[in-house]
């Protein structure tokens, strides 16, 4: 087989593969860690909650936001509207969440409106929180 074969081969086998980051909030957290699933649990409500804000808009994710996320998470109740005033998205956590959803699909706008949201900034408090008592 020929080089540029392999390489064609390649690329259509890597644009076929769900390009879409894990649910792992924390990773010094185990996996099992109760509070790494209350903040998985938190993380998707905001996914949930933005794909359906989206539906109603008649919009669409340009993924799969919700893609890994409990189906439990669905019926947290996650403000995603913006809030009047917020805290600027600093390095750190807050600029891997924010990344996090447009790697998801979450569209830009839509991100940088759950950015400035209560739900965001209420499992950036409960993100640090768990790992200060880590």
């Amino acid at each position: 087989m020929s080089p540029f074969k392999i390489a064609v081969l390649a690329c259509g086998l890597l644009a076929a593969c769900d390009q879409t980051p894990p649910i792992v909030v924390e990773d010094n957290l185990p996996l099992d860690d109760p509070r790494q699933q209350a903040l998985v649990m938190s993380e998707c409500a905001i996914y949930f909650a933005a794909v359906a804000k989206l539906e109603a808009a008649g919009q669409s994710a340009n993924g799969n936001p919700t893609k890994d996320c409990p189906v439990e998470a669905r019926a947290r109740a996650a403000d995603i509207n913006p809030m009047v005033s917020v805290p600027s998205v600093t390095p750190g956590y807050p600029e891997t969440l924010y990344q996090r959803m447009l790697a998801r699909g979450i569209p830009a706008d839509l991100a940088a409106d759950i950015a400035k949201s209560k739900a965001f900034w209420d499992l950036v408090a409960q993100r640090d929180s768990a790992y200060a008592n880590f």
